[in-house]
C-alpha cells in the first residue's frame, strides 16, 4: 500500500483534533501536572496487574485516592452501520439521526471503583438528558453540583482517605465566573451601557431560553481590578461622581493605575494580537 501512496491513520472525530503536543500543553504537563502527581503518588496504593495493591510507601501520612471524571454520551439510535443482510432480503430502513441522547457523568478510582456508598444507596452518577427542551446543558454550574455531590460521599463514607479529583481541559472545566476581570471588550471611553453580557440561568443554573429557542441574556457589571497594593479598583465611578453607575473606560483604569494615556493610543489591536513583546500598542 505504501508504493500506492495510502498509509493506515486514525480517523478524525471532527469535533477536534489531538493538541497533546502543543507548546503549552506539554509545558503544563512538565512543570504542573507531572510533578503533582510525582508528590501525591508516594501515598496512593500501587495496583498490579492481579489486582493485589500495596499501600503507600508512607504509613505515617492518609493514603491519596485519585478520582478521574468523565461524561459519556449515549443514543437511541447507537448501533453498528453495517450487517450482513442476505441476497433474497431487502435492508430494513433504519431512522435519521443519532435520536434521543442521555449524558451519563461520574468519578473512578482504581482502588474503590466507581464513586459511591459501600452499600450503593448514593452515588455520585448524575444522568443528564442534555438538550433545551430537557435539562438544558452540562454547565459549568453543574459541574461544580456534581464536584459538590462528590465531596459529599467521600466525606461521609471515605474521611480516612486524602482525596484528588482530576477533570480533562474541557472549555466547560476551566470556566471563569461571567463577570471576570478581562479587556477582551472594554471600550476605551467611558460608557453608561457597558457591562458583561452573560445568559439569565434559573435557580439550578440551567441557561433560560425565550419561546423562539434564543437565550436569555442580562448585563452584569464586572467584577473590580486591584492597584498593585492590592487594594480594591472599582471600574464603575462611585456615588458622587457626575457619572455614577457608568463603565470607567480603559484608559480611565489604566490612569488610575499610573499609566499615561494618549487620546491616539487605540483600544485594541487587529484582532486582539498585539506584536510580540509590545506593552504599549494598544489600551487593552
Amino acid at each position: 500500500m505504501g508504493q500506492l501512496g495510502y498509509h493506515w491513520a486514525k480517523e478524525l472525530k471532527g469535533q477536534y483534533q489531538d493538541g497533546h503536543e502543543h507548546a503549552d500543553v506539554v509545558e503544563y504537563c512538565q512543570k504542573v501536572f507531572l510533578p503533582a502527581w510525582a508528590k501525591f503518588e508516594k501515598q496512593m496504593c500501587v495496583w498490579t496487574d492481579d489486582d493485589s495493591g500495596d499501600p503507600n510507601s508512607r504509613p505515617d501520612v492518609k493514603n491519596v485516592v485519585v478520582w478521574f471524571h468523565n461524561e459519556s454520551t449515549f443514543y437511541t439510535h447507537d448501533h453498528c452501520g453495517q450487517c450482513w443482510v442476505h441476497e433474497m432480503e431487502s435492508l430494513k430502513p433504519q431512522p435519521k439521526g443519532k435520536g434521543a441522547s442521555l449524558m451519563v457523568a461520574h468519578f473512578v478510582s482504581t482502588d474503590y471503583g466507581f464513586l459511591q456508598s459501600p452499600d450503593g444507596t448514593e452515588t455520585a452518577c448524575v444522568l443528564f438528558k442534555a438538550s433545551k427542551g430537557w435539562d438544558g446543558y452540562y454547565t459549568n454550574e453543574r459541574i461544580i453540583q456534581h464536584a459538590k455531590q462528590a465531596i459529599k460521599i467521600l466525606h461521609k463514607y471515605y474521611p480516612n482517605d486524602d482525596h484528588v479529583m482530576i477533570f480533562n481541559n474541557a472549555t466547560t472545566h476551566v470556566k471563569c465566573t461571567d463577570n471576570t476581570l478581562s479587556a477582551q471588550c472594554m471600550p476605551k471611553n467611558p460608557s453608561c451601557l457597558w457591562g458583561v453580557t452573560v445568559p439569565l440561568k434559573d435557580n439550578n443554573g440551567a441557561i433560560m431560553y425565550n419561546p423562539d429557542g434564543k437565550l436569555q441574556k442580562i448585563k452584569v457589571p464586572m467584577e473590580p481590578g486591584c492597584y498593585a497594593d492590592g487594594e480594591p479598583q472599582p471600574l464603575y465611578f462611585p456615588d458622587g461622581h457626575e457619572k455614577v453607575g457608568w463603565f470607567k473606560g480603559m484608559a480611565q483604569i489604566l490612569q488610575e493605575q499610573g499609566f499615561e494615556v494618549t487620546s491616539k493610543l487605540q483600544a485594541k489591536c487587529q484582532g486582539f494580537y498585539c506584536p510580540p513583546g509590545e506593552t504599549g500598542c494598544c489600551c487593552r
